[in-house]
């Protein structure tokens, strides 16, 4: 049973895998190319995250973080995400 709370199950799930993508670019784990072909090959979804991302929209992958973070820090946003949405403003 999911509580009726902003973000649901699907965008959460997605929003997390994006945010943890950027936190591996920004720890330079590897580029964002190659984080999309790792998740696409390993886990068989249609897109790698920051390919989601762009999809998606970062300003609507960051409002949800934003407010999903408000009462859990594992949604905390990723400083390269963070830093990427603000330059895109």
């Amino acid at each position: 049973m999911v509580n009726d709370v902003p973000g649901f199950v699907t965008a959460r799930t997605i929003a997390m895998i994006i945010n943890e993508a950027y936190f591996a670019f920004g720890d330079k784990v590897s580029s964002q190319a190659d984080i999309d072909i790792a998740m696409k090959l390993g886990t068989n979804y249609p897109y790698g995250p920051f390919e989601w991302a762009k999809k998606i929209g970062l300003k609507n992958v960051h409002s949800l973080l934003q407010i999903l973070s408000t009462n859990d820090e594992r949604y905390t946003i990723s400083p390269t995400l963070e830093e990427v949405y603000k330059r895109e403003l």
